[in-house]
């Protein structure tokens, strides 16, 4: 049987930003397809999939860029981004001649010349693009570049040995020159100004794991939709396994047709009889947010630990989460059968359990574009408190003391999401989600002095054009711990 390490995370460290609203739906429409072209991206926190749809339509106004533009490096990677960019240009007409040229036979594979130059077309619309800020050089440079309307997006070039592009990313992205948040108030305001309910707890924890709020924002007591935090709880019931003596971190796990779900990740791709090891599965389950990682490890564990160790983590109340949905359920009753569930809140256990027992064997015919429309608000998700998720993180240091929970620090930091002074901060760890009208992020760091502080974002609506771009929502995390740091 084939046996495949899941792919080391390229950790996000997402630029500033100063508006909270997205980019507009063509735009990331247009940088989900380039997405399918890269051959290495992480696809950070994209769970269960990212649409254009839950994206706004159009981009709130912001002051026109004051610096300079960034000078691109010499190199491979970057004479192709610096040629990319001039087809970002509305009096240009892209050639999907050249872009033959330019481009490795493997992305081709996936996206032709035409489409690709089609793509690029229209997010010239909105060109001229101008560099704002570079990292990389050689074979591999991302580029934060800014369209005429102040949109921000994260363009991610890379090289084989041969000049030609292998990688063609476009992500949302974010103004380099964003003040941080200066106060807890003006924190407060910018979450406020989404429009959404929000919830945002800052908590310290102390040496037995307790966690004390030292600020909150919105609605922190009432359980919202996590998306893929609940990965955390998987991650804890795996250890208890492991402590249990029923796991191994080096138990190989074998991948079959019927645990395949959708991406992010990469596991899907495999084919069936493909072997990981519990450590391998865990570590893309979180740092990559692979879903089917996360369902092959439910599969082991089963679902009925995994609420166990909701309870055992320290969430108020399990039973909202109740049987637990596997990614496959998640994505079956919200968008392959959606007629077959109207409410998951308004089923018993019982009736729920039923369901799930007819949630299609083998791989789902599901179009991870389809995604559309939110479904947490008819109870088809994961929820928890901000409190919830602070004693998660803390439940999850604590498993790491023990010698069955050794891997568990660097699995949780191996994608931080944010980008924090590591003399400040020299330990982040994170997990965060989302799906179609809901984004959520949670951080546990710990300061060069000994304390620990927990950092919870959670944003739902029923309107997903209303949400903030992640990496947009992600940098009131980083003004959070700085104003904590302050």
């Amino acid at each position: 049987m084939p046996r495949t390490p899941l792919p080391s995370p390229r950790p996000d460290r997402p630029l500033r930003a100063r508006s909270l609203r997205a980019p507009g739906a063509a735009t990331l429409a247009a940088a989900l397809v380039l997405t399918g072209c890269s051959s290495s991206s992480d696809d950070s926190e994209t769970e269960p999939t990212s649409t254009a749809s839950s994206t706004s339509t159009t981009s709130t106004p912001v002051e026109e860029p004051s610096s300079e533009p960034a000078d691109l490096p010499e190199g491979p990677a970057g004479e192709q981004a610096a040629w990319f960019l001039e087809q970002l240009d509305p009096e240009t007409t892209v050639s999907a001649d050249e872009i033959t040229a330019r481009v490795s036979e493997a992305v081709l594979a996936e996206m032709s010349a035409e489409d690709l130059a089609a793509t690029l077309t229209a997010l010239a619309a909105t060109g001229p693009w101008t560099p704002r800020a570079v990292a990389g050089e050689g074979s591999a440079v991302s580029v934060t570049i800014v369209d005429t309307a102040a949109t921000y997006l994260e363009m991610q070039v890379a090289t084989d040995e041969a000049g030609q592009v292998t990688t063609l990313f476009f992500a949302p992205g974010s103004n380099p020159d964003r003040a941080p948040a200066a106060s807890w108030d003006e924190l407060d305001s910018l979450l406020g100004d989404t429009g959404v309910d929000h919830s945002l707890q800052v908590s310290t924890v102390d040496e037995a794991g307790l966690c004390t709020p030292v600020h909150q924002a919105g609605e922190t007591a009432t359980p919202m939709p996590v998306g893929s935090i609940v990965k955390l709880y998987v991650l804890g019931a795996v250890v208890t396994a492991v402590a249990d003596g029923t796991l191994t971190w080096d138990t190989e796990l074998t991948l079959t047709d019927d645990l395949k779900s959708l991406p992010s990740g990469t596991l899907q791709d495999q084919p069936a009889g493909t072997t990981v090891t519990v450590q391998q599965a865990a570590a893309g389950m979180i740092s990559i947010s692979d879903n089917t990682a996360t369902d092959l490890l439910i599969s082991t564990v089963g679902r009925d630990a995994v609420v166990s160790a909701m309870g055992d983590m320290g969430h108020h109340d399990p039973a909202l989460n109740t049987p637990l949905l596997t990614t496959r359920d998640l994505f079956w009753f919200g968008w392959g059968a959606p007629e077959a569930v109207p409410s998951w809140t308004d089923l018993d256990v019982d009736a729920r359990e039923a369901l799930q027992g007819e949630v299609p064997a083998g791989l789902l015919d599901i179009d991870p574009m389809s995604v559309t429309t939110p479904r947490w608000d008819d109870g088809l998700d994961w929820f928890a408190t901000a409190a919830d998720l602070c004693s998660a993180h803390a439940g999850l240091q604590t498993m790491a003391g023990t010698e069955a929970g050794e891997p568990v620090r660097d699995i949780l930091s191996a994608n931080t999401g944010i980008t924090l002074d590591e003399a400040d901060w020299p330990y982040v760890a994170f997990k965060g989600g989302n799906a179609p009208g809901e984004i959520a992020g949670s951080w546990l760091a710990e300061t060069a002095d000994g304390e620990t502080v927990v950092v919870s974002l959670q944003l739902a609506t029923d309107d997903p054009l209303a949400l903030p771009a992640p990496v947009d929502l992600f940098s009131l995390a980083e003004d959070a711990f700085g104003l904590y740091g302050s």
